[in-house]
C-alpha cells in the first residue's frame, strides 16, 4: 500500500507547484440555445457544451422553448416548485472544468424572463464555484431578495447589496439583461459590479472575491473558479416559478 501512496503524493505536489497548468481549462463559453432540439443535446459526455443539470423535485423541468426568446427563436425554460421542508428546489444547468484565476476579471451575462408577480423572497439565479472531487468549493452567487438583486457569498463575507434608497427592483414578465463582473482576489483587492438592463446597480471595491487559501487538494480553494451554474439555482420557499434564459456568456475580460 505504501508504494501506491507515493505516486499519488507526488502528483499532488506537482499540481501544487504548477496549479494553472494542472487545472487548466477554457475561460470563455457562450450559448444562445438555437442549435438544440432537446435538453440532452446540451449535455454531451465530452462536456464540450454544458456539464450537467440539476432537477431536485419531481415537478421541476428544463426544456427548450420557442414561445419566448430574446435573440433568436429559442430559449431555455426552467420550472421549479417552491423549496419546502428543508429541501432546496433547483432547476439549473452548469458548465464545469473552466479556469478563472486570481488577478483576472471575469464577466457573466444572460437574459432572464421571470414570469408572474408572486413573492420570491430568496431566489438564486447564477452561481460561481470551484468544483472539487466531491461537491464544490465555496463561491459567490447572484440572489434576488424581495425582488432586488444582491451578491451573496458562500464563505465568510457580508452580502453585497445595492445602495439603500437607490435599489432597483428586477422587472418581471419581460426580458432583463444581467451582467455580473468580478475581479478575483483572496485579499481585499477584488471588485464586484452588476448591471441590470445596462444600469450599474452594484459597484463594490476592495472586496475579497475568492476564499482564503488552504490546502487546495483538500478544500478546493486553489485561487480560482471553475464551475458556472445558471437558471434557478435555488428557488424561494414562497411560490413555484417559471423562468426563461437566453444568450448566456461567461468570459475572462482581462
Amino acid at each position: 500500500m505504501k508504494h501506491l501512496f507515493v505516486p499519488s503524493l507526488v502528483l499532488l505536489l506537482c499540481g501544487a507547484c504548477n496549479k494553472e497548468a494542472f487545472f487548466d481549462g477554457p475561460n470563455f463559453y457562450q450559448d444562445d440555445f438555437e442549435a438544440y432540439v432537446s435538453l440532452i443535446d446540451l449535455l454531451p459526455q465530452s462536456e464540450l457544451l454544458w456539464s450537467f443539470n440539476q432537477l431536485t423535485k419531481a415537478g421541476n423541468s428544463i426544456t427548450l422553448d420557442s414561445t419566448k426568446a430574446h435573440g433568436g427563436r429559442k430559449s431555455l425554460r426552467f420550472a421549479a416548485e417552491k423549496s419546502a421542508n428543508g429541501s432546496v428546489s433547483k432547476s439549473s444547468i452548469a458548465k464545469q472544468n473552466m479556469a478563472f484565476w486570481e488577478g483576472e476579471t471575469l464577466r457573466m451575462s444572460a437574459w432572464y424572463f421571470i414570469e408572474g408577480t408572486d413573492s420570491l423572497k430568496w431566489l438564486f439565479l447564477m452561481d460561481l464555484e470551484e468544483q472539487t472531487a466531491i461537491g464544490a468549493g465555496p463561491g459567490m452567487r447572484l440572489a434576488m431578495v424581495d425582488n432586488q438583486l444582491r451578491v451573496e457569498y458562500k464563505f465568510f463575507e457580508k452580502d453585497i447589496v445595492q445602495v439603500s434608497g437607490q435599489a432597483k427592483e428586477l422587472p418581471r414578465n419581460q426580458w432583463v439583461e444581467l451582467i455580473w463582473e468580478i475581479k478575483l482576489s483572496r485579499k481585499n483587492a477584488g471588485t464586484v459590479k452588476l448591471w441590470q438592463n445596462g444600469q450599474l446597480i452594484i459597484d463594490a471595491q476592495n472586496k475579497t472575491t475568492l476564499p482564503k487559501d488552504v490546502l487546495y487538494f483538500q478544500q478546493g480553494t486553489k485561487g480560482m473558479y471553475s464551475s458556472f451554474e445558471i437558471g434557478i439555482t435555488a428557488n424561494s420557499a414562497e411560490n413555484d416559478l417559471l423562468l426563461w434564459l437566453d444568450d448566456v456568456r461567461i468570459e475572462k475580460v482581462n
